[in-house]
C-alpha cells in the first residue's frame, strides 16, 4: 500500500463544506484540539494528550501528541478548523473515507495528513499497530493573532492530503514539538515564526486555487528600520513577540516578517537571537556580571539554554568565553 499524494477526489471537485462549520463556532476551542464527530465536539485520539502546548507557554498554534495503543474506528468526523496531522513513530494501518476523500494506508514515521477546516463526514479506522502521532489545529485565536484583518490561510479551497510525504512540514512541526517540550525558551517569537511558517506553507502548498507569489520588491522604510532596532534593543531582555514587534510599525506578522528578511537578510527570531548573544559577549568582557545574573538579566530561560545557544554562535561556552576575555 504505497503513500497518497492526496485524497483522491480532493483535486476534481470543491471540498466538501459544511454549512454550519463555515464560522468557527464559539467553544469551539477549549484549550484543546477538537473537531465534530456526528455533531459532538470531541478531542482527538484515545483520550488526555501525552503533551499538550496548552498547559506551556507555547505561543504558536495549539499543538498535542497522543499515541494509539489499539484499533479505533471513527465515524464521521467534520472539522471546524484544519488540522495537520504528522506520525512520530510506529506504525499503523488507516482507513479513510468519505469528504475528506479514500484512502487505505500504512502510516510510518514522516506520514503527514491535513483535513482542512470545513471538510466533513469523514471516517477513520486504525488497526494494526501502535503509533505515535503529533497534530496541530489552526485554531481560531492563532490565526486571529497571526493574520489580523486579513484572509486566513485555512479560508481557501485548502485540498485534504492523506499520507503524504513532506519535509517541510515534518521539520516545522518537528521544531514546533521540541520547542513546546521543552518549555518554550526561545520566547514567543520563536513559537509564533513557526506557525506562521506552517499555516502559510499549507495554503501555498495544498490550495486548489492558484495564488500568484508575492513578490516584496523593497524592505522597511528608514523610519522603520530605527523603530524596529530601538524596539528590539529596548524590549531585548524580555520576551519579545512577533505580533508586537509588527505591530510597532503597524504591520501584520507576516507582510512584517516578509520584509524584515528583504531589509535584514533574516528572519526576526534569528536577528533578536544574535542581538542577544551578542549582549551576552558585552556582559561576559565587563565581567562584573556572572553568568547566572546573565541569564536572569537577559531572560533566558536557565543557565543550560544560554550556554547552548551561546555554544552554538560562537563555537565555545560563555564561562570559556569571559575567561579568554
Amino acid at each position: 500500500m504505497a503513500r497518497s499524494t492526496t485524497a483522491q477526489h480532493a483535486t476534481q471537485r470543491e471540498i466538501p463544506r459544511a454549512e454550519s462549520l463555515r464560522t468557527p463556532p464559539l467553544g469551539a476551542h477549549p484549550g484543546a484540539v477538537t473537531a465534530y464527530m456526528e455533531g459532538a465536539l470531541k478531542g482527538l485520539g484515545e483520550g488526555t494528550p501525552e503533551f499538550s502546548s496548552f498547559a506551556t507557554g507555547w505561543s504558536g498554534f495549539l499543538l498535542e501528541r497522543h499515541s494509539v495503543h489499539k484499533n479505533l474506528e471513527e465515524i464521521g468526523w467534520s472539522w471546524h478548523s484544519t488540522h495537520v496531522g504528522l506520525c512520530t513513530t510506529g506504525s499503523s494501518v488507516i482507513r479513510v473515507s468519505g469528504g475528506a476523500g479514500n484512502a487505505h494506508c500504512i502510516v510510518r514515521p514522516g506520514s503527514v495528513f491535513i483535513f482542512p477546516r470545513g471538510c466533513d463526514h469523514t471516517n477513520i479506522l486504525i488497526s494494526g499497530g501502535v503509533h505515535r502521532f503529533v497534530v496541530t489545529e489552526f485554531d481560531h485565536p492563532g490565526l486571529e493573532r497571526l493574520f489580523p484583518g486579513s484572509a486566513k490561510p485555512s479560508d481557501g479551497a485548502l485540498a485534504p492530503q492523506l499520507n503524504i510525504d513532506d519535509q517541510n512540514i515534518v521539520a516545522i512541526m518537528g521544531n514546533m514539538l521540541a520547542e513546546a517540550e521543552a518549555g518554550c525558551p526561545s520566547g514567543p517569537i520563536y513559537g509564533e515564526s513557526l506557525s506562521l511558517a506552517l499555516a502559510s506553507y499549507v495554503a501555498a502548498r495544498y490550495s486548489t486555487k492558484v495564488y500568484k507569489t508575492e513578490i516584496v520588491n523593497h524592505g522597511f522604510s528608514r523610519a522603520q528600520i530605527q523603530t524596529v532596532v530601538d524596539y528590539i534593543q529596548a524590549h531585548l531582555r524580555d520576551d519579545l513577540s512577533l505580533v508586537e514587534l509588527a505591530g510597532a510599525i503597524n504591520l501584520s506578522p507576516r507582510h512584517f516578517s516578509r520584509l524584515f528578511r528583504k531589509t535584514f537578510g533574516t528572519t526576526p527570531y534569528r536577528y533578536v537571537l544574535d542581538e542577544r548573544v551578542n549582549e551576552v559577549k558585552s556582559l561576559l568582557a565587563t565581567k562584573r556580571l556572572s553568568i547566572l545574573e546573565i541569564v536572569d538579566v537577559l531572560g533566558f530561560a536557565d543557565q543550560s539554554h544560554l550556554t547552548n545557544v551561546f555554544r552554538k554562535a560562537t563555537g565555545v561556552t560563555p564561562r570559556r568565553y569571559q575567561r579568554d576575555c
